[in-house]
């Protein structure tokens, strides 16, 4: 099977001004980085994009910016919809649908108690709602329920627009493998978390991978190089960038620290996140900086 979606795909932050607003028009070097750097297509209102602490009225801004400035530069745009009510899930897929969106991305809802027969009502619900492809998300630290392999693969095989799964359940190489082996080529799947493991998930099957690394450019010729066949390159860019990606996938301040590197290289005018996301002290800061200085320059990729 073909997947249009297949590459690396990079989850944009959204950008807040320091009076908190959002900052629409300071997508537009997010954005541009996204193309200039290889990547497929940008993702927007996932965890990275703080879609959480966005009102109605700022999700459909930063969809309708962000469907405007990818679609001129020939990039996918995901749109993430999820919700805890099935309603409005609903609601955001036909929404994003309507604005334009190539795909959605849905993760499940939360539950009290988890069961496979819910997950398969509430994407049931979320596919027959629209008619472009669903993202499945598997981020339990998330979202607080755990997908096993064979309910994804259920979910791929009676949902005929469920084509790609974003894992990001760790440990994720091992759970390409399980899943693959019940889906076969039915389901495209993507790697998340940074790019933590991005190296072992292409070799394992994945097809790319989405998330809001600051230095997309790294991912793209991992990437690249392992579909070349060249593994050597892409093993010496992983382990020459591994000191960045383990300090930026922190839990709590991850986020932060992506926005502090984007505004270093020019790509973001500011680095605030809404509280009650962490902001960074200075001794990280220091920290940051200090890895920042040592590692290698993007123009030796």
């Amino acid at each position: 099977m073909s997947y249009k979606l297949e590459g690396i795909h990079f989850m944009l932050p959204t950008p807040f001004g320091n009076d908190q607003s959002v900052s629409a028009q300071s997508f537009e070097p997010l954005i541009e980085l996204a193309k200039t750097s290889g990547c497929v297509g940008v993702v927007c209102l996932g965890v990275m994009g703080e879609s959480s602490r966005l009102s109605d009225t700022e999700r459909v801004l930063v969809m309708e910016t962000v469907l405007s400035m990818s679609k001129a530069r020939q990039l996918s745009v995901v749109v993430g919809v999820s919700s805890e009510s099935i309603h409005l899930v609903c609601q955001r897929a036909i929404e994003a649908e309507r604005l334009g969106a190539d795909a959605i991305m849905v993760a499940p809802s939360r539950l009290a108690k988890p069961n496979d027969a819910f997950l398969l009502q509430y994407y049931t619900a979320v596919h027959d709602s629209c008619q472009i492809p669903v993202i499945i998300q598997d981020y339990p630290a998330e979202s607080g329920i755990f997908m096993s392999p064979e309910i994804i693969a259920e979910l791929n095989s009676k949902l005929s627009r469920a084509h790609y799964l974003k894992l990001e359940d760790s440990p994720t190489p091992p759970k390409i493998t399980r899943i693959a082996n019940l889906t076969g080529d039915k389901l495209g799947i993507f790697g998340g978390l940074g790019g933590s493991f991005l190296f072992e998930e292409l070799q394992r099957g994945a097809i790319g991978t989405m998330t809001g690394f600051a230095y997309p450019e790294v991912l793209v010729a991992m990437y690249d190089s392992i579909k070349s066949g060249n593994v050597e390159r892409a093993r010496k860019i992983f382990y020459d960038w591994v000191p960045y990606i383990r300090y930026e996938n922190q839990p709590g301040i991850g986020l932060a620290i992506r926005k502090y590197a984007m505004a270093r290289r020019g790509v973001l005018s500011d680095a605030t996140v809404r509280p009650p996301t962490p902001s960074l002290d200075d001794a990280t800061i220091s920290e940051l900086n200090d890895i920042l200085n040592n590692i290698p320059s993007i123009d030796d990729l």
